[in-house]
């Protein structure tokens, strides 16, 4: 090893860690990958493109362009008087911008169709021919610019949609069956019932079943929603989500990769960018028709007045050639699909699938948006606030003990909210308690039956509903929607035989964005609708805020 002063070593071992190697990871060969789905992983992430060249500067512009730009600028000082020579650094703008286009131009005529490239290679050297090498150099360069605007807007969709083929997870440790060891092998070669171990940090390779662990998931890839998901077992999983909490879980795959959540995700995003909107249609059909038509208009230009003379030929032929530059169908034809593509995948990002352009396209005539309170316009992290008996039946431990039954299958915000209450008060679950027929009333809360006894949990609504709010002694009646006026939401809890036997009341921030995206949404002239199964005060309450 090295040497220190007076010989000595600075250190005596060294130990390499290699990450798998306490567990017994053995890592996969790279034969058993499927090279087609390696190569199209690449292919999308990749930024190296055709027609983008490696070195750019200032925010990626070409080197070729910023020499044709400045060679453009030095060109237009040819208009200040006795500096006309400066027009030839025309050519040089023209000899650093055009080449990259006219390449383009020249595979779409071996195509044998005509595009804004050939148009465009047309006006610059026909301004050639004519000796206006500044107008040249403008073509050449404002051309090269656009180009550049383009590929930057089609780079951005690309990352869009690869940041989106990444959540697809590249490999899996699959746990051997016959010896408990744990293998790491191509995700796309899990089958169905295998046994997945899923470490923190890890994603899951497909679809499954929590049969191990109790662990918190991040499901924003897929989902949207930012607030991570506890698992514990026989939750279930999807494929792309990834193990944040502080344990591993063992998974049983109940998908193949190819059809796991992320994956139908991933082909959802790419039939909706090739299902064409009536906007892509229609430009595309103008286009076949206008594009010949301008080119043909500007060859006559070009060419007829040359019988009325040289000078005639010569005005008539600029003139031409202007027509193609300013007629040219290329913002129509370039922004419409990339817009398109970067929308798509930037809302997929976010959890949201638009099926095709035509469907992007009609959100731009919504004139009402419908949101749900509880955990869309609020952070749905309820703290419960109140909790009183009604009669003398009950304590407060056993109205504790009877939410925290019936709540704990619910996945509501709210029903988490209670048993956690329960759970700080020191109530548990008795084990010999026997919950059936659990039942969740849209909209009003839950029913089930504990120990033979039915009992309900809900709102007002589902109260009166079963006729048991009415016989509400007016004191407890009054205090209730007192909360409510509060903004609080409120719940009441009751028995077949013994009518309400309890009253709570708990509360929920709104989020912070919530008022900038119903402001925005306001702003355009949409109108905002929130629905809720909470009570008219904490609806209210809520709205106002």
């Amino acid at each position: 090893g090295p040497r220190g002063k007076g010989g000595g070593n600075w250190y005596d071992r060294v130990d390499v860690a290699v990450d798998g190697a306490v567990e017994g990871l053995a890592l996969p060969l790279v034969e058993d990958y499927d090279e087609s789905d390696v190569t199209a992983k690449v292919n999308i992430i990749n930024d190296d493109d055709e027609g983008l060249i490696t070195k750019t500067f200032l925010g990626g512009l070409h080197v070729n362009v910023i020499l044709s730009g400045i060679f453009w600028a030095v060109s237009m000082l040819s208009y200040k008087e006795g500096w006309d020579d400066l027009k030839y650094a025309g050519l040089l703008s023209v000899l650093f911008g055009i080449p990259p286009v006219a390449a383009k131009a020249f595979r779409t005529l071996r195509r044998r169709q005509f595009d804004a490239n050939c148009m465009m290679v047309v006006a610059a050297f026909g301004a050639l021919a004519l000796q206006e090498y500044d107008e040249a150099a403008s073509v050449a360069f404002l051309f090269a610019v656009s180009e550049w605007l383009e590929a930057r807007a089609t780079l951005k969709a690309r990352r869009a949609l690869g940041a989106i083929v990444s959540l697809r997870p590249d490999h899996a440790n699959v746990i051997d069956p016959a010896t408990g060891r744990v293998v790491v092998v191509p995700a796309s070669t899990v089958p169905v019932g295998s046994r997945v171990s899923v470490r923190t940090g890890d994603k899951i390779p497909a679809d499954g079943v929590v049969v191990e662990g109790t662990s918190t998931v991040d499901e924003s890839s897929l989902t949207g929603e930012a607030r991570p998901v506890d698992k514990r077992p026989d939750h279930p999983v999807s494929g792309g989500s990834i193990n944040i909490g502080l344990s591993q879980l063992v998974v049983r795959t109940t998908s193949t990769v190819d059809d796991s959540a992320v994956s139908r995700l991933i082909r959802l995003v790419e039939e909706a960018q090739a299902n064409r909107s009536p906007t892509e249609k229609i430009v595309d059909s103008f286009a076949r028709r206008y594009t010949p038509a301008v080119v043909v208009m500007a060859g006559l230009m070009c060419t007829i007045p040359w019988f009325w003379g040289r000078e005639a030929g010569r005005y008539w032929t600029l003139n031409g050639l202007i027509i193609i530059v300013i007629a040219c169908p290329c913002a129509l034809t370039i922004s419409t699909p990339v817009t398109y593509a970067a929308g798509l995948a930037a809302t997929a990002q976010r959890g949201v699938i638009v099926k095709g352009g035509a469907r992007l396209e009609s959100l731009g005539n919504v004139k009402k948006v419908i949101f749900d309170k509880t955990g869309t316009l609020t952070e749905g992290k309820f703290k419960l606030i109140h909790l009183e008996t009604v009669g003398d039946s009950r304590n407060r431990k056993d109205l504790l003990q009877l939410l925290a039954i019936i709540e704990a299958p619910s996945s509501h915000p709210m029903s988490a909210t209670l048993v956690d209450a329960a759970k700080r008060e020191g109530v548990s679950i008795p084990k010999d308690s026997v919950l059936t027929d659990h039942t969740i009333l849209k909209g009003e809360g839950i029913t089930a039956t504990i120990n033979g006894e039915a009992v309900f949990v809900g709102n007002e609504r589902l109260f009166r509903r079963l006729g048991m709010y009415d016989a509400l002694d007016p004191r407890h009646r009054n205090e209730t929607e007192g909360w409510a006026r509060a903004g609080g939401t409120v719940g009441f809890l009751g028995t077949e035989v013994e009518g309400i036997i309890g009253t709570f009341c708990v509360s929920d921030g709104v989020r912070e964005e919530a008022k900038d995206v119903v402001a925005t949404l306001q702003n355009d002239g949409i109108e905002v609708i929130m629905l809720t199964g909470d009570g008219e005060g904490a609806a209210k309450a809520t709205g106002h805020e």
